[in-house]
């Protein structure tokens, strides 16, 4: 295990040197920023569950490397090393996180090549499956194993439509466990470009990709989307294994801007075809203010999940977002049962906020 992890880290400072030489090569400007956040439930003890995270960038022409951080009172949650490059048509991506203190938890190495509208791109995963992370709330246990998964992902995108493949060889859930708020589930369907650390304060597009034992075809995910005016997309997501077709998930889309207003708003649907019935996935509607320097938006959910459940009221959330040049500063309220839970303890309430600093340095 130790020579595994020392072999992993010495590809992840490889990378890391390959983005620095290619820094330096171009003579551009250095982009750094700086996130702070917390999360905590609004109930007394109110820092006994509170997460605390911290992620610092640095960026220059097409290369980059990040750190992030997350703790609670008790121990460090997870640590994550990112460096990525972009020589194009070619990008590639390291990451590596350590978990529960520094245990090593797992690599992503991703590869991709984009020419034309098109793009290819392979993911490698090696998951160390005797630690856990914040897939489920609360962490389900799992087998104590370290596996090895590939994804393989292609995709053309035009003015009008999207198509995209994932092809996944010991790892399932390639899609499907993108945030919900993101729908239709393929508007930006390319998973492999570079993701350095989402200092995006409204979302986190990463799915939850999960390593199974043994290697071999798990999971096959076709994905069309067509664009009218710019107004209305309508997608299909198919879904196989092994065993053949798994399920359709056919989705709705609607966006009405006030350009003069600068407000958005957007109405989504969703329903899932899987054996032996039918029933809708979720119904978001979002809406998105600015003004200036400040930003609100609004996220409501409904959801019918498969089981007893019935159609149901699932989460609320109020984001606020200050922004003036080097600064920004966000707040956000989750109420509902699908809120994110800090400290892996369920509850019904979230509270967010925290403050990004950027800088620029260099000639």
């Amino acid at each position: 295990m130790k020579q595994l992890q020392r072999a992993l880290l010495c590809g992840s400072l490889l990378l890391l040197f390959s983005t620095l030489l290619q820094s330096t090569v171009s003579g551009q400007q250095f982009l750094g920023r700086f996130l702070s956040e917390l999360t905590l439930k609004p109930a007394a003890p109110y820092l006994v569950n509170a997460e605390f995270r911290v992620l610092s960038k640095i960026s220059v022409a097409e290369a980059a490397f990040a750190i992030d951080s997350k703790f609670d009172l008790g121990t460090l949650r997870w640590q994550r090393f990112i460096a990525s490059v972009t020589v194009p048509p070619l990008s590639a991506r390291n990451r590596l996180t350590f978990v529960n203190g520094f245990a090593f938890g797992k690599n992503e190495l991703v590869a991709a090549l984009h020419f034309g509208g098109v793009s290819l791109g392979v993911e490698v995963i090696l998951h160390n499956q005797t630690v856990t992370f914040d897939v489920e709330c609360p962490p389900a246990p799992l087998t104590p194993s370290l596996e090895a998964g590939l994804v393989v992902e292609a995709g053309v995108r035009t003015q009008f439509f999207t198509v995209a493949s994932y092809t996944g060889f010991g790892v399932i859930r390639l899609v499907e466990d993108l945030d919900q708020e993101q729908l239709p589930i393929i508007n930006e369907p390319f998973a492999f470009e570079p993701r350095i650390v989402m200092l995006d304060i409204f979302s986190e597009r990463e799915p939850d990709r999960l390593v199974v034992a043994p290697f071999q075809f798990t999971e096959q995910v076709v994905a069309f989307e067509f664009y009218l005016m710019n107004v209305v997309s309508l997608s299909s997501l198919s879904v196989f294994t092994p065993t053949g077709w798994k399920k359709q998930i056919p989705g709705l889309s609607v966006k009405l801007d006030a350009p003069a207003a600068d407000l958005k708003l957007r109405f989504s649907v969703s329903s899932t075809f899987e054996l032996p019935g039918f029933f809708l996935t979720f119904l978001p509607v979002e809406l998105h203010l600015r003004w200036g320097f400040f930003q609100w938006r609004s996220f409501t959910l409904f959801s019918d999940p498969p089981g007893a459940t019935p159609f149901s009221f699932r989460k609320q959330v109020f984001q606020s977002l200050f922004e003036l040049n080097f600064f920004r500063s966000f707040f956000e309220l989750c109420a509902g049962p699908d809120c994110p839970c800090p400290g892996g303890v369920i509850t019904d309430f979230r509270w967010r906020f925290g403050i990004e600093l950027r800088f620029l340095f260099g000639s």
